[in-house]
């Protein structure tokens, strides 16, 4: 009982001080009575020196209260005696119960016994010993029995009290040891309910990523093949339903979104990204997705953008553009005629911070009070009939609001059942720097990107591929973690490094996460290309997971591709064109370093118009190129003791031999390392690529060939000449004269501006290209045809992917996408619906032979008069280029074409330029063979002799 203790302990220190003070007082009252001061005063102190004593040694112990009670009742009855025959006498009696009733202080029932006991003694002595000391008449015993009938009294209360007292202590004490174990219990009770309520909440966080993974993985691919069919030819019937199959995944979607972001901002996980952003196309962006819905019902919907808000803004565009498409598409939904008005405008401005106001009225059914007064409640709407006419979770005000919170801001809604609804919500942004804003994403800027994506889920695989392929950018597939690394390990032994990689979060095995950390600290891969991971999870969870895990960006299934672009134009093209500021520009075709230029090249191409344009784009960049048209011919000439190639560029799939045979071939004989082989695909499947690599191929570079990300590649893979060694580049033929019928500014199907890339920006090359493809390609759906029904597929197949890669080239995009779809069905002898296919892909194909059509041939001889001669300087020029041009077809040498349209500048006007005509088709379908054999025969009409003589 530490409480009952402290007080006795403090009592003892009072008693202390009383009995020392009374010392001077009976030394005054000794004084005062005229009575001998030195004996009362002694034995005041002998009872102060004894209670002292017994403290110092004791402490608040039994035997100290025992001598303070004995020393307390000693001190009236010293005053009785001093007093004595004075008529205060009988008053000092009264000191004796006051003493007396003082001892309770202990709470100890002993000391006052023990208190009784001396008063009872004290009257003894005085009565019966020394009667008259108190009283000079005599013992007065009637009077002593009274006092001590009063004692015994009072003692008897006394103790009762103190019994009482210290009862009531224990139970203090019992109650307060009590209360200590419940808190103790409480507390063990309270840490226990908090771990089960921690435990609950990993649960539910567990639950909602996994249900967020779920869902989210399935809804990827149905937004992602609806996105992809619908880019492809379908009847209105069926691009109808896979619209609404799109409309409606996308509406279930914003639902899921709803109850995630609902329990994410509940558990306080939600942040706000800082990102400047441009408020028009924010809001046009939200109130578009209404649009439809709106023009559907006839309701107008208005934006109204005060003049002073900034163009450019600082803060979450994301969570504004949501609040907004929430307020709207109700104001839509709830609206059945009239219009819907955005209005914004800038309520406050400090600084560049400011406080934006958005106001959103409609002119729909209204709401009466008792229905504004829930409605930003989570899971309720104005009332239970909404639900069912209208749809929705009734969350999409509940996050508005917490949102706007978020935001730093409020929101309100003024309304009248019948008079429309104005909701009017603020927001704290800051304006924003329009030079800092990311320049609109531009598909160019990724030219020349090489990509991993690894993710277990075949359809994420095959979408990813598919928006990459649309771009044309090359991408390489893997299913896990695993294979990434062993990927990058193997990419970096061959010198080859990948710029981007787009990683799922949750796999099987390694995860995106483990997988990071692992290439991070693996000791081989010295440089890692920038990482991107794409989940189905929250992107809080996976933020928060992988914060220090090195990842640069997140997105979310189902992927949005202006997003995915975005994102990589910002992690990407900002460091690309920094390079691009940091070193000028010396040319603007792009072109192999100088110490490779001269190098010879054997691209191996079957198709004339691929070849054609591969062979523009290596020479432009500085290079001296030879043409083998299958895999045989390859085999010959690399093998060949009298040849020498830098490097060879393999198509894989030719007649006769395709690009995997012929390089097995080759590296029977040359190794890797002293004649580098780079494949050239269409594909980037992993089936594919791990082919092409054991093959013995270094690389490939992906159709159609863009010219940047061509001379990267053979930059990895060319040495450098020695000083005494170094090839000198072949003497420039003349520039043939440009055509009389120019290229149209604009040739639909085919886009102009994106297929000038691909040759440098050579008009006259891609009309010559167009034309070549019009006419080798004329009867190609009767050809394909043909050889379905002969059972003949794999030439059916080649054919449709030889068309899919010319298309590509000369961006025919519908046909490119037409023939791999049909490519693809040959492939897996899915000939169920190929007569459909075939017809989609003559569809597409007959708007761009049309546009072939129209343009006029600039190969057509100008008419001359028959009796035109050449000169002697013209004549001898003429000879020059026909020896050079039968070297040229000797080495198969691509530069034959150049010098053919050399030679047929230098003829034109005469009459020997007719004789051309036998060799100008197989030179443009690089016939080689024929083309050697007509040039005999244009060479007996030239006397060549009288020339060399």
């Amino acid at each position: 009982m530490a409480e009952l203790d402290s007080l006795r302990h403090r009592f003892g220190l009072f008693l202390v001080f009383l009995i020392w003070a009374h010392v001077p007082f009976i030394a005054f009252v000794a004084w005062w009575i005229d009575r001998g001061i030195v004996a009362p005063t002694l034995v005041a102190i002998l009872l102060a020196v004894a209670l002292q004593v017994s403290w110092t040694l004791r402490g608040p112990a039994p035997v100290t209260r025992y001598i303070s009670a004995v020393a307390l009742m000693g001190q009236p009855a010293l005053l009785v005696f001093m007093f004595s025959g004075h008529p205060w006498q009988m008053d000092m009696h009264m000191y004796f119960f006051a003493t007396l009733a003082l001892v309770i202080g202990w709470c100890d029932w002993r000391p006052v016994v023990v208190a009784a006991v001396a008063v009872a003694v004290h009257h003894l002595m005085l009565n019966f010993v020394f009667p008259y000391a108190v009283f000079p008449l005599g013992a007065d015993l009637p009077r002593v029995y009274l006092h001590a009938a009063i004692v015994a009294f009072q003692t008897v209360v006394l103790v009762w009290l103190s019994m009482r007292l210290v009862a009531s202590f224990r139970r203090i004490k019992t109650m307060s040891d009590e209360i200590v174990l419940a808190n103790e219990t409480l507390e063990q009770k309270v840490a226990e309910r908090t771990r089960e309520a921690n435990a609950a909440n990993i649960a539910k966080s567990l639950f909602l990523a996994n249900m967020s993974h779920e869902i989210r993985t399935p809804m990827n691919a149905i937004l992602g093949f609806s996105h992809l069919a619908l880019r492809t030819e379908m009847t209105p019937k069926q691009a109808d339903y896979v619209s609404k199959i799109k409309a409606a995944s996308t509406a279930l979607l914003a639902l899921i979104n709803d109850i995630l972001d609902f329990s994410k901002i509940e558990a306080g996980m939600l942040s706000l990204e800082n990102t400047h952003f441009k408020i028009r196309e924010t809001i046009e962006n939200a109130t578009a997705i209404s649009a439809v819905k709106a023009a559907e019902k006839g309701v107008d919907i208005r934006i109204n953008i005060d003049d002073n808000v900034p163009t450019t803004l600082l803060g979450d565009a994301l969570r504004l553009n949501q609040i907004i498409l929430n307020l709207v598409s109700n104001a839509v939904k709830f609206t059945e005629r009239g219009g819907v008005i955005l209005s914004i405008r800038t309520l406050e401005k400090r600084e560049r911070k400011l406080v934006l106001e958005v106001a959103i009225r409609d002119t729909g059914i209204g709401m009466t009070p008792e229905q504004q007064q829930v409605l930003f409640r989570s899971f309720s709407q104005a009332d239970s009939s909404m639900t069912r006419k209208f749809g929705g979770t009734g969350l999409g005000l509940a996050i508005s609001k917490q949102l706007v919170e978020l935001m730093g801001g409020s929101i309100r809604v003024e309304s009248a059942a019948g008079a429309g609804s104005t909701f009017t919500f603020t927001v704290q942004m800051e304006e924003g720097d329009a030079q800092l804003l990311a320049e609109a994403a531009d598909v160019e800027t990724l030219r020349g990107l090489r990509v991993l994506i690894a993710d277990d889920n075949p359809a994420s695989r095959e979408i990813l591929h598919s928006v990459f392929e649309g771009w044309s950018v090359q991408a390489d597939l893997v299913a896990s973690g695993t294979e990434a690394i062993a990927l990058l390990e193997e990419a970096q032994a061959r010198g080859v490094s990948y710029d981007l990689m787009l990683i799922d979060w949750k796999m099987p095995g390694l995860d995106g996460i483990e997988s990071v950390e692992a290439m991070r600290s693996s000791e081989t891969l010295t440089r890692l290309p920038t990482i991107m991971m794409v989940s189905a999870y929250a992107r809080e969870e996976a933020m928060e997971s992988a914060s220090e895990a090195g990842i640069s960006a997140f997105l979310v299934k189902p992927i949005d591709t202006a997003l995915l672009l975005a994102e990589i134009t910002r992690l990407i093209g900002a460091s690309s064109s920094q390079e691009r500021v940091a070193a000028p520009a010396v040319h603007s075709i792009p072109m192999v370093a100088p110490e490779l230029r001269g190098s010879r090249i054997l691209l191996v191409e079957d198709n004339e118009i691929n070849s054609e344009v591969a062979m523009e784009i290596l020479t432009d960049g500085g290079l001296v190129v030879e043409l083998a048209t299958n895999g045989r011919i390859a085999c010959e000439m690399a093998l060949d003791s009298g040849r020498h190639y830098d490097l060879v560029l393999m198509d894989v799939q030719m007649p006769e031999m395709d690009g995997i045979e012929a390089t097995k071939r080759i590296r029977q004989t040359i190794p890797a390392d002293r004649l580098p082989i780079l494949a050239m695909t269409a594909h980037a499947y992993e089936q594919e690529r791990q082919n092409c690599f054991n093959a013995g191929m270094n690389d490939h570079v992906a159709k159609p060939v863009d010219p940047a990300t061509l001379m990267r590649a053979l930059e990895r893979w060319l040495k450098p000449h020695k000083a005494d060694a170094a090839p000198t580049m072949a003497t420039a033929a003349p520039a043939p004269a440009e055509p009389t019928a120019e290229l149209p500014a604009a040739l639909p199907p085919f886009d102009l501006d994106t297929a000038l890339v691909r040759v440098n920006g050579k008009k006259a090359l891609l009309r010559k290209l167009i034309l070549s493809f019009a006419a080798n390609y004329g009867d190609v759906i009767a050809t394909l045809r043909t050889e379905i029904e002969a059972d003949k597929l794999d030439d059916a197949r080649r054919l449709a992917h030889s068309l899919k890669g010319v298309s590509g080239s000369l961006e025919l995009r519908k046909v490119s996408e037409a023939s791999r779809q049909l490519e693809d069905a040959i492939a897996h002898r899915e000939l169920m619906n190929i007569e459909d296919l075939i017809e989609r892909l003559d569809l597409a194909l007959q708007p761009a032979l049309a546009a072939a059509g129209s343009l006029t041939s600039a190969d057509a001889s100008i008419a001359t008069a028959a009796d035109a001669s050449l000169d002697p300087a013209a004549r001898a020029e003429a000879t020059r280029l026909l020896g050079e041009l039968r070297q040229q077809l000797v080495k198969r040498s691509m530069r034959a074409r150049k010098t053919f349209e050399a030679l047929e500048t230098a003829l034109q006007g005469t009459a020997e330029a007719a004789h051309l005509s036998q060799i100008r088709d197989p030179i443009s379908r690089l016939d080689f063979s024929h083309a050697l054999a007509g040039l005999d025969a244009v060479e007996r009409h030239f006397d060549i002799r009288e020339v060399q003589n």
